[in-house]
């Protein structure tokens, strides 16, 4: 049996669900699934037991132990796979009890999102960022195999450590690939994910407003979670006095297969983040998803981005309001550009950045480490 545990991500979430879990049935294994979300979602099916509590009636340390408890009522574990570095603690406790072989899955760079979030200065940031480093490394013993989702660029910390790693990017899967678009009818730009200000979400606003007057038909739709309250008065306070606020819409959160129709009706998707040290390492999965949905994409020009995009969509300068808009202009103004960009989008995305490429990589991986 293999356990694969997440305390953040929703249960379906596309990596996680759709993609790795997926890949684990189709190849045979049994798996029992633990996520830790609120709201009520029941993934379970045969050869899948899903067990869902409530993230924020469950601290941490309670969920592990549910965790613990869930797996000594259940057949013998012979992998744990976790998805976050606040398992870490799980991971030690299982290894050390039974013997269990684990899997780390680092999604995010732990020390990038720690300079990229922090709000804390000088001295304390520093002794936080060590304290972070410190207790990851002393629980990182106790992992059999590490899972990046992004190529690495620079140091490989883990690898630096003694661990061995596979890079398994998030490459959607070809059934996600849409029919080729034209450029007709309402444009509409979107952008789709998380929603706080390093993301450039002010920024796509104030763009925006300069792309209207050249296109006043063009719409915009801005669909995730925000990080902050704050944040999120500061903006629909800044939509409300804009000029053009009836363009706007804002969309909470949807459901993993309202994502892809949002996708599929746009023409432009914007990654408009500001090139933090966490956007400079980590490469953004809505970027494939754009790409695989035929959006044109326009983007922050950060290496993880221009790695991929590169020749198939259009790189701005970060925290440049006139660059932003000035990409997005350039393709409403020209449909053979959003065909060529489009056309050869969908091309890598059918021929290499797609997840039956590299789905391969997990199973070799989980097969090495079960031997």
């Amino acid at each position: 049996m293999i356990v694969v545990a997440t305390s953040g991500h929703k249960p379906d979430d596309e990596r996680v669900y759709h993609r790795e879990i997926k890949s684990l049935l189709n190849a045979g294994y049994n798996i029992l699934y633990c996520t830790r979300w609120d709201g009520d979602m029941d993934l379970s099916e045969e050869h899948l037991r899903h067990i869902n509590v409530s993230r924020s009636a469950t601290p941490i340390k309670n969920y592990i132990q549910i965790i613990q408890n869930e797996v000594s009522m259940a057949a013998p574990a012979d992998i744990l796979h976790i998805h976050e570095f606040d398992l870490l603690p799980l991971a030690k406790q299982m290894k050390k009890k039974l013997g269990i072989k684990v899997i780390y899955d680092v999604h995010d760079t732990l020390r990038a999102m720690w300079a990229t979030f922090s709000s804390k200065k000088g001295i304390m940031k520093k002794a936080i960022n060590k304290a972070l480093s410190f207790f990851e490394t002393s629980h990182i013993m106790y992992v059999d195999e590490v899972i990046l989702a992004n190529r690495v660029i620079g140091q490989n910390y883990y690898e630096e450590k003694g661990l061995s790693t596979t890079v398994v990017e998030n490459f959607p899967r070809k059934d996600r690939l849409s029919d080729t678009k034209q450029l007709t009818g309402t444009p509409f730009i979107l952008y789709q994910g998380q929603i706080s200000a390093d993301r450039g979400i002010t920024l796509l606003v104030d763009a925006f407003t300069i792309v209207k007057k050249e296109f006043p038909d063009v719409k915009l739709r801005i669909i995730g979670t925000f990080r902050h309250p704050r944040f999120k008065k500061e903006l629909i306070d800044k939509i409300n006095l804009s000029d053009f606020n009836a363009a706007i819409e804002l969309h909470p959160e949807v459901h993993h297969d309202e994502i892809w129709k949002h996708m599929q009706a746009a023409h432009i998707g914007v990654i408009p983040s500001f090139a933090t040290p966490r956007v400079s390492v980590d490469t953004p999965t809505k970027m494939f998803e754009y790409m695989a949905s035929g959006c044109a994409v326009v983007a922050t020009d950060v290496p993880p981005v221009r790695h991929f995009l590169n020749g198939a969509g259009v790189l701005i300068n970060p925290n440049d309001v006139e660059a932003l808009a000035e990409g997005i202009i350039s393709i409403l103004s020209n449909r053979p550009m959003f065909y060529e960009l489009t056309t050869e989008s969908q091309k890598r995305i059918q021929e290499q950045f797609n997840w039956e490429e590299i789905e391969g990589k997990l199973l070799k991986l989980y097969q090495k480490t079960m031997a």
